[in-house]
């Protein structure tokens, strides 16, 4: 096995780099730029919301299978699950909700089982956890305001965004990035972990894609 040891092409920086464009293209969705710009209703959010459940549930039942290989060490830590804090978040929401919630749509459907199938590969897997994890740590943050700013999201509207059990939350991600780049992983399962990457940001235009028909 390659021991990737050149910290000048890092897991964490070939992850950013190599998926950059599709986590663009993600992020500019028409969906998602109607929903944060104000132009759709608490509907909305609340649909994409319960495709996240789907989603989340996958992540941490296949996390179990991860952790017990132990290939990813403490990468898929117990503190990132958002999986109840969905449920508790769609609970509260429901009495501002005007329709009915759409369910798991096709796209969260193939999502989430392409996720369940990562489970036996801790490098698919991986690409998941970090495009979806480390994204909630970022850039759903920045989503959390947006939307409070727009529909007005309580504290028990928006458990999703609160890590409570993590106390600081830039030394967490600089952590989890140390992980990454510690993994003994070879250019096999680094091209696999690339690749699941992009293929997970385009699952989730895909979604976006389906809500926006919808919406």
């Amino acid at each position: 096995m390659t021991i990737v040891t050149d910290t000048a092409t890092t897991i964490s920086a070939r992850l950013r780099e190599r998926t950059s464009q599709a986590h663009q293209s993600a992020e500019r969705s028409r969906f998602l730029e109607r929903l944060l710009g104000g132009e759709l209703g608490i509907d909305a959010w609340a649909a994409l919301l319960q495709q996240y459940g789907f989603m989340y549930e996958a992540l941490e039942s296949a996390a179990v299978t991860v952790r017990e290989h132990g290939q990813l060490g403490a990468i898929p830590a117990v503190e990132l699950d958002r999986a109840s804090s969905i449920a508790a978040d769609l609970a509260a929401l429901a009495p501002r909700l005007t329709q009915p919630l759409p369910g798991e749509l096709p796209a969260t459907r193939e999502y989430a089982d392409r996720i369940t199938a990562s489970a036996a590969d801790p490098a698919r897997y991986l690409a998941h956890h970090y495009t979806r994890y480390l994204g909630d740590l970022s850039g759903g943050q920045a989503m959390r305001v947006m939307l409070d700013r727009t529909y007005t999201l309580p504290a028990e509207e928006a458990t999703f965004f609160d890590f409570t059990e993590i106390p600081a939350i830039v030394p967490f991600k600089r952590t989890y990035r140390t992980q990454l780049d510690e993994l003994a992983f070879d250019e096999d399962a680094i091209a696999r972990l690339l690749d699941e990457a992009n293929a997970s940001f385009t699952c989730n235009e895909r979604i976006f894609e389906e809500l926006d028909a919808r919406y």
